[in-house]
């Protein structure tokens, strides 16, 4: 997720480091941090294979380096990629579908629709499948081992499961409208 911020980033501008990391921890935040140790190395990675490039380095008075970094063709080639990906990393594609809207202005309508249509389907499979999860304990809960309390517990916990896939499948639903509108 973090190259994809990055690209999308310089997608719009030349950005100096820091403002990178303070996108990155705004959009993961609030308790999970990018840390220098990481992120750092990601830029010099993402450097090294032409992706994206050091406009400017500066030393400060305090001796400490600035550096803004640009995107590259091929780093924008990247960015269309990581961008009509749906299939890497579906733990995190709830995430990462969201960061994705606020960077459907770099990429065609055609993609954009792809990516809603594909979102929506998504959604749809996690509240279905866990609808299924539901019924299923309600069924055959005691042949599971499960005391009536835990049980109950499931059956909550797939309860908010299935309104939160369904809200995110109305918000898929909405982008769908908007798209079409235009």
């Amino acid at each position: 997720m973090y190259e994809l911020i990055i690209l999308s980033l310089l997608m719009r501008a030349p950005t100096h480091g820091y403002l990178i990391a303070q996108v990155i921890n705004d959009v993961i935040g609030p308790f999970a941090r990018a840390s220098n140790g990481r992120l750092y190395p990601l830029l010099t990675k993402l450097v090294a294979s032409g992706v994206i490039s050091v406009q400017e380095e500066a030393a400060s008075d305090g001796g400490r380096i600035s550096r803004s970094f640009a995107i590259t063709s091929p780093g924008r080639a990247r960015f269309l990629e990581l961008m009509r990906d749906t299939s890497s990393s579906p733990r995190e594609y709830r995430e990462l579908f969201a960061f994705k809207v606020t960077a459907f202005d770099q990429i065609e309508a055609s993609d954009r629709l792809a990516l809603i249509r594909h979102y929506a389907g998504f959604c749809r499979a996690h509240a279905e499948h866990l609808m299924t999860q539901a019924r299923d304990l309600s069924e055959h809960g005691s042949s599971y081992g499960h005391s009536l309390a835990h049980g109950q517990r499931f059956a909550s916990l797939f309860g908010h499961l299935v309104e939160v896939w369904q809200g995110e499948l109305r918000w898929a639903e909405q982008l769908l409208r908007d798209e079409t509108q235009d």
